[in-house]
């Protein structure tokens, strides 16, 4: 085990920012720690390097107790958002820098930092400045400075977060190709939910200091076990329902229920779904179909290579659902349109408080 956190707390003031938080990460895993801004991961990157103190709990890394000791013995790289270049180095001396205060033999130091400059494909950048790059150009130097002296876990707080979306894309591609080259263990904090389910193997969900979840992109995605993380990843449509025997009664209407929620029959339930497992008829489905009732296309929205559809059932919710051109023009659907809606897939979850104060919820997250 590369990286285990053990009840970490943090408090700034009487402000709590971590709260017993506990995670293992396995070597060699590139992990995204995944929260909206002021939730926290930055703080915890920063403990981890040893650049923060622990208020509480312990950090292990590659099975030694960090917790106290400086961010020099500690065997991590950090890459900071900003680059933290020194603007009056070359890259190549930007690079080497951490090699040069340990005073590494200059042939293994010219070695290294030509090697780096290879790995992130700016073999001839060594003798320009910071100045004179692209800002994907610089955090690429960023990068290979903190690879200089083989770290054991690679830290990075929000890297991409300066940069526009094309060169985001192209890094975030260039690091996962990085890490698996070297085979690092690394952290990578953002709150871009496209980012981490670009490059993660798993995801941990953190809110307001608490870790509410850990998963794949995937499990997080189709099957989230909390509330939270369901409306925080992606467009989520969300209905009060109740789960009773073999069904799943959303109004008068009744659903097939998972068989893997059976420990929640005879509860009230949330329904979740994505817009893209709704389908959108003009006739009534097959009975074997989970039809969910009727209602009204209230309004279409181009969002490139999909439409966007907001349906007012006739029970008064309004849920979204995704077509395609192709499948639009086939159906003939025009907005103020009676159609039938029913779900190719769902999940359901426990109601709790939250829920139960917004029955139905459709959540956006850009």
């Amino acid at each position: 085990m590369s990286i285990q956190l053990e009840r970490v707390n943090k408090s700034y003031g009487v402000q709590p920012v971590v709260r017993d938080f506990s995670l293992e990460i396995e070597t060699g895993e590139l992990f995204v720690l995944l929260g909206a801004s002021g939730s926290g991961k930055s703080t915890l990157l920063r403990m981890i390097a040893g650049l923060t103190e622990v208020d509480s709990g312990r950090i292990l890394l590659n099975d030694q107790d960090v917790t106290h000791l400086p961010p020099q013995k500690r065997g991590t790289g950090f890459v900071f958002q900003n680059y933290s270049l020194f603007r009056h180095m070359t890259v190549a001396q930007n690079i080497g820098f951490g090699l040069s205060i340990r005073r590494t033999r200059r042939q293994v130091h010219v070695q290294r930092v030509q090697e780096l400059l290879e790995l992130i494909g700016l073999p001839d950048y060594g003798d320009r400045y910071p100045s004179q790059l692209s800002g994907g150009q610089q955090q690429r130097v960023a990068l290979a400075r903190a690879l200089a002296y083989q770290p054991s876990v690679l830290l990075l707080d929000e890297p991409f977060g300066a940069l526009d979306v094309k060169i985001r894309v192209q890094l975030r591609q260039n690091l996962r190709e990085i890490h698996k080259r070297l085979g690092l263990t690394a952290i990578l904090v953002t709150h871009d939910q496209e980012e981490a389910f670009d490059i993660a193997d798993r995801i941990g969900i953190i809110e307001q200091g608490e870790l509410l979840e850990v998963g794949t992109p995937s499990e997080l995605y189709r099957r989230p076990q909390n509330l939270f993380t369901a409306t925080f990843l992606g467009s989520t449509n969300i209905l009060r329902a109740r789960r009773n025997g073999k069904s799943v009664y959303v109004g008068d209407v009744s659903i097939p229920a998972p068989p893997e929620t059976d420990h929640l029959t005879g509860q009230p339930v949330e329904v979740l779904f994505r817009p893209e497992e709704v389908e959108l008829s003009t006739v009534r489905p097959a009975a074997q179909t989970s039809v969910i009732g009727s209602g009204t296309v209230e309004n279409i929205a181009f969002a490139g290579p999909i439409l966007r559809l907001s349906v007012r059932l006739a029970s008064g919710e309004t849920i979204q659902a995704l077509l395609t051109p192709g499948e639009f023009r086939e159906r003939g659907i025009e907005p103020g349109q009676e159609v039938w809606v029913s779900l190719k897939d769902y999940h359901l979850l426990p109601t709790n408080t939250a829920a139960e104060k917004t029955p139905v919820a459709v959540t956006e997250t850009n």
